[in-house]
């Protein structure tokens, strides 16, 4: 019975803006948020060093201009200055890898979740076929599903918010 119900009812395509999904949903506003906090400390503090080594350099300058500082003290503090150089732009480094790690898994969770909610959205608007924005040459308004894939995903990420709340109060 359910196969002759499948042939009766008429072929369904729809368009879904990915892109739109990536860049609004409620879940990548959350991740971005979560990597700024997990972050921007590190960050600062390798930027205020960067500054410090800076500061550094400039006063070796001036005391080098006012011939106030001894050619052995001079070698000792450029020779700190480099050490100090090379370890922040190592710290730089590893934290720009870490960075992009976390951004690479945060995409791709997030693109797991769209794909994820996608599918649901197309179980119950009942579509055979959902296209991707991009390949596709030309479609009606009427054939996109990005606004209801977007409220779904709103809805999921409240859910889950609420699912976490009490949670998160039980434990303080």
């Amino acid at each position: 019975m359910a196969l002759a119900d499948d042939a009766a009812r008429p072929f369904r395509l729809a368009i879904v803006n990915v892109s739109t999904l990536l860049e609004s949903s409620p879940q990548s506003k959350a991740a971005n948020d979560k990597l700024k906090a997990a972050f921007v400390t590190r960050e600062e503090g390798l930027n205020k060093e960067q500054q410090a080594i800076q500061q550094a350099e400039e006063e070796l300058a001036v005391r080098l201009e006012a011939g106030s500082i001894s050619e052995e003290e001079k070698l000792q503090q450029q020779r700190e200055l480099r050490d100090r150089k090379r370890k922040n732009t190592r710290a730089l480094e590893d934290f720009r890898e870490e960075v992009r790690t976390a951004r690479d898994t945060a995409v791709d969770n997030l693109q797991t979740q769209i794909v994820q909610a996608i599918g649901e959205v197309r179980e119950q608007e009942q579509i055979d076929v959902v296209l991707r924005e991009s390949d596709y040459i030309v479609a009606s308004d009427r054939g996109d599903i990005t606004a209801k894939v977007m409220q779904h995903l709103e809805q999921k990420f409240q859910a889950e918010k609420a699912a976490v709340s009490p949670d998160s109060k039980a434990k303080e």
